[in-house]
């Protein structure tokens, strides 16, 4: 058997990558902007973010003086919760991601450029620093995370740059890695994607369209499609589902409105609705679930403080697979999926590590409560064919 024979966690992880880029979904909503409560702070710009389970968290930032504040926002409710303060100084333009349970802040700007670092704990709303940032002090870099460790890279120091560093939350090491395959630059956009990392855009005396694939498991940069966009600075770029990424406004002379869609299978942009709260800069995004969120930032006239959710219309997924019309509902789930028009005789569950969690015969449904909250990929075996989808199990 074909799931027998995949004992290699690696090799999971690019079958089912592979085999993922084969198939297509279509949504029974479309996608749309829906206008949420404005976040809790001041109107800012050059704040930062990052999502942990069901939350969001949006802090620092400058409203006519760098902040420090710290903010989560809870979508179930559409409520925001002033937290504590962000641990070091107050500062803008820095960098953040989640791994593992716990939110990461670093570099930025305050009245220099700093390379402290400090991880956030959501369970006792605590700030503990960290070993500095492996490479110099800067501001305006990027940052993502891959599985359990966080990458950062580019940014300024004076000057524009180009190298690019791993962080191991379990050791509290950092690591240099191979230099972004682009020119050296500040202002870009970092995202990931299963287990791939993608920067781009951003500035190095001109503004920059280029984009790159990061693979941690060779070190290498591989470029990829232009964005779709024109060439700009000071955008968002998050992922959703871990399937696709999206980047949008930004600054290109002026602020920018657009927002596009980027297909890793396909290597190929999609132009989407365009952001719905207006033309900005230096805004900030993150995804929770199935849905993305945009706020705050620079408009060119006045700073923001609204705060904007994108709407994939995931709740119903059907696959057209040949001559199979099959059904996979609700999505997200909190107990049980529930599957129509299945015919086959396994149904597997794994995790984005590319590890089984789920192994059953029972074709109907898939009992979910004893998994984590979080993003999985759904087999069906249906005879000499595999059908797969990305499910969100939400606790």
């Amino acid at each position: 058997m074909l799931f027998e024979n995949l004992k290699n966690k690696i090799m999971k992880k690019i079958v089912l990558f592979l085999l993922l880029a084969m198939f297509s979904l279509s949504f029974t909503n479309a996608q749309n902007w829906n206008q949420k409560q404005d976040f809790g702070g001041t109107a800012r710009y050059g704040a930062v973010c990052f999502s942990i389970g069901t939350k969001g968290y949006v802090f620092t930032g400058y409203d006519g003086v760098n902040k420090q504040d710290f903010w989560e926002y809870d979508p179930s409710t559409d409520t925001w919760t002033q937290k504590a303060d962000f641990g070091g100084t107050a500062r803008r333009y820095a960098v953040a991601f989640s791994v593992s349970g716990k939110g990461y802040l670093g570099t930025g700007y305050d009245v220099v450029n700093r390379k402290d670092f400090w991880e956030y704990d959501p369970s006792t709303d605590t700030w503990t620093q960290k070993a500095d940032f492996g490479g110099t002090i800067r501001s305006q870099a990027v940052a993502f995370s891959i599985g359990n460790k966080g990458y950062v890279g580019t940014g300024y120091d004076g000057v524009n740059k180009q190298d690019f560093w791993e962080y191991d939350p379990s050791t509290d090491t950092w690591t240099q890695k191979a230099d972004f395959g682009g020119t050296i630059r500040s202002q870009a956009i970092g995202f990931s994607v299963l287990s791939k990392g993608y920067v781009g855009l951003g500035y190095d005396n001109n503004f920059k369209q280029d984009f790159w694939e990061y693979d941690p498991s060779t070190d290498t940069w591989t470029q990829k499609a232009d964005f779709g966009g024109t060439a700009r600075e000071n955008s968002v770029g998050f992922s959703i589902n871990s399937v696709k990424g999206y980047v949008g406004v930004g600054n290109d002379g002026n602020p920018k409105q657009d927002f596009w869609e980027y297909d890793p299978s396909t290597d190929t942009w999609t132009q989407k609705a365009d952001f719905g709260g207006g033309p900005r800069f230096y805004a900030i995004g993150f995804s929770i679930d199935n849905k993305g969120y945009l706020g705050t930032g620079n408009s060119g006239v006045v700073y923001k403080r609204d705060f904007w959710e994108f709407n994939l219309g995931t709740d119903n997924i059907k696959f057209n697979y040949f001559n199979y019309n099959i059904f996979i509902y609700p999505n997200p789930v909190e107990d049980f999926v529930k599957i129509s028009g299945v015919y086959g005789d396994k149904i597997i569950i794994f995790n984005l590590l590319g590890q089984v969690v789920i192994d059953q015969n029972n074709m109907s449904q898939v009992d979910v409560r004893d998994i984590p909250s979080g993003a999985y990929i759904l087999s069906i075996k249906e005879k000499d064919k595999t059908i797969f989808s990305k499910i969100i199990v939400k606790k």
